[in-house]
């Protein structure tokens, strides 16, 4: 449905400042998700704010973003704080909020715990939901429920799992991490069907076929997928996915070059679905490898992470190898849209059972560096009465939007108030329902009519001049039946089929109310030839300009003859008006719409035409 200009006007400096607001915090919104052992920042610390900067700015999937969620291990309560404000300076201008942190005595003088920041602009902690589960070996998982703000629904939470867990190799070793993993598996399969859900953190598996590993990905409501494959890792062809140690030779850190995978993210099914919130293809990397370092130090020779970039590569290999003994992971996920809806508020007049005119607009209110980052909001629009009219589709993103036009139900007449439901059906979209109210005045539609007294849609109009006597003039009332202020206004607006010397002389652009407009013709008696000239016309109006104004077609037929005419009374055609005529006329008094005895064409035959009849009797002419 086409907006009429005046409600363009109106509407999108409506709905651009009902967003602004909404839209001034969120920068860059896609979902990046990063995890890193920080070593209990044994390292550099001014390297690790490094790691972090290059983390936000980390262009390979072809846009860069803050990162969303950030989970690290190794964590212990004196650099908690410290971590906090790394970030904070590593990342200026995002506001991060630290989630529930818990860290036992015994973690905090062996491992460490587990340490998770999130946007606040996008997420909020849900407190309830986190716990530690115990995985052996001193250590807890932290659990943590995370919500995207302004969702409602299940697809709009986040479960984040981040743990660190048994180190070393022995068979006695691996056990202990296959009991972690069943641990955080048990409470898992806990959760509702389809949740989303991150198992993150060092995982100290040395293969593909360690039960550990194996454990996230078994069957139940909890299975993970690993976006990387299920296949070997080891070795220098997989060297691309090894995230232990930068570092060859290992100092206060760990050492041993690039040549595990202890660092991961293993997702649910949910969060590979390409529904709301779900990852990006080929967006799993770790920060930094370039998978030329295998078995080395990351930062020996030249690094080539950031394609064509050799001195910025670098510039991140130095970092990675003065900060931690492992390299981060970094994923990034589509986000779920924000439904946002605007609908016309104090309308004003309305006409009742017109076109559909009072405008929704609809958008998807999200911002990200790419739109392809943005998964689709689909909406559905319905109206209660005394509005009537539903729609659906998927919102575009601002600064577009989509309309959808509603009417008022015909015979709502006076002041009302109305409201329309939006939904939406996407997962984990944000607002995704609203219920707007607007309110006006109801008024009937104008009705056209050549007569004033019933509804006459077609008239002719019969008028006679002597030839080469010049322009004569044809008025004809139209009017606008049964009109009192609960009735729009008749726009007169325009005739068509004018032609053979017949043309619009004035009346168009007036408007109609309680008395006739009136349109006036003119036909050019100049070199007319003798006989009757006729032409049939259409007359356009329309309602006042209100919404649910429509419009309304009313036929005119005008004849002119030239020469002589003959009686106006003659009724019957035989070149006199006497009784004869009388008979006809008085035979058909009353409403005769198109009649000949409707001498005036009003649609009525009534003492009008019986004066003219009489006057134009055969006796009384000369």
């Amino acid at each position: 449905m086409k907006i009429r200009p005046r409600l363009l006007r109106f509407l999108v400096p409506t709905l651009a400042v009902s967003m602004t607001a909404m839209l001034s915090s969120e920068v860059e919104a896609q979902v990046r998700v990063m995890n890193w052992n920080v070593a209990k920042l044994v390292g550099d610390p001014v390297a690790v704010e490094d790691v972090f900067a290059a983390a936000a700015a980390d262009d390979t999937p072809g846009f860069a973003a803050p990162p969303a969620i950030i989970a690290l291990q190794e964590v212990t309560q004196d650099i908690a704080g410290d971590l906090s404000a790394i970030i904070e300076s590593a990342i200026p201008g995002i506001d991060y909020e630290v989630a529930t942190f818990t860290v036992g005595s015994g973690e905090n003088g062996s491992g460490g715990g587990q340490f998770l920041a999130y946007r606040s602009d996008l997420f909020e902690e849900v407190p309830s939901g986190h716990r530690d589960i115990f995985t052996g070996a001193g250590r807890n998982c932290d659990r943590w429920q995370l919500r995207l703000k302004g969702s409602a629904d299940d697809a709009g939470l986040v479960w984040v799992y981040s743990m660190h867990l048994k180190a070393s190799n022995s068979s006695s070793d691996a056990a202990q991490r296959h009991d972690g993993a069943i641990a955080v598996r048990n409470d898992a399969d806990t959760l509702p069907a389809g949740s989303n859900i991150i198992y993150t953190g060092d995982f100290n598996v040395y293969s593909n076929g360690e039960a550990a590993y194996q454990e996230f990905l078994a069957s139940g409501p909890g299975q993970a997928f690993d976006p990387l494959g299920t296949a070997n890792w080891a070795g220098g062809a997989n060297a691309i996915k090894h995230t232990q140690s930068p570092r060859l030779n290992g100092g206060a850190l760990v050492g041993g070059g690039l040549d595990d995978r202890f660092d991961f993210q293993l997702l649910s099914a949910a969060m590979g679905d390409g529904a709301g919130l779900s990852i990006l293809a080929g967006s799993y990397r770790a920060l930094g490898n370039d998978g030329n370092h295998y078995n080395d130090s990351i930062n020996a020779g030249n690094n080539t992470y950031f394609p064509g970039q050799t001195s910025r590569s670098n510039a991140l290999a130095d970092a990675l190898f003065e900060a931690s003994d492992h390299i981060p992971v970094l994923t990034d996920h589509q986000i779920p849209g924000i439904l946002s809806c605007v609908l016309d508020g104090d309308l004003g007049r309305v006409v009742s059972g017109g076109t559909a005119s009072i405008n929704l607009l609809v958008a998807n209110a999200r911002q990200a560096a790419i739109p392809s980052v943005i998964d689709d909001v689909a909406y559905t629009a319905a109206a209660n009465p005394p509005l009537i009219g539903s729609g659906s589709g998927a919102a575009p993103l601002l600064p577009s939007f989509a309309v959808e036009a509603f009417s008022l139900a015909s015979g709502t007449v006076g002041d009302f108030v109305a409201t329309v439901e939006v939904v939406s059906s996407s997962p984990g979209v944000a607002q995704p329902s609203y219920l707007l109210t607007t309110s006006g005045y109801g008024i009937r539609p104008a009705v056209p009519s050549w007569s004033a007294k019933s509804e006459v849609t077609h008239t002719v109009q019969v008028t006679s001049a002597a030839a080469d006597t010049g322009v004569i003039f044809i008025d004809v009332p139209i009017h606008n039946l049964g009109w009192n202020s609960e009735q729009a206004a008749l726009d007169l607006d325009s005739v068509s089929g004018l032609a053979s010397g017949f043309f619009i002389w004035d009346g168009l652009g007036d408007q109609v109310t309680r008395s006739p407009g009136l349109l006036r013709f003119g036909f050019q008696t100049d070199g007319a030839s003798e006989g009757v000239h006729a032409v049939d016309l259409v007359v356009r109006t329309t309602d006042e300009d209100v919404p649910g104004e429509s419009t309304h077609e009313t036929t005119l037929r005008l004849e002119v003859t030239i020469g002589d005419a003959g009686p106006v009374g003659d009724l019957n055609g035989d070149g006199i008006v006497n009784g004869a005529d009388l008979g006809l006329l008085l035979g058909a008094w009353g409403a005769c719409v198109g009649c000949s005895e409707d001498i005036t064409g009003d649609g009525q035959v009534d003492g009008a035409d019986l004066g003219l009849l009489l006057g134009d009797w055969t006796s009384n002419r000369p």
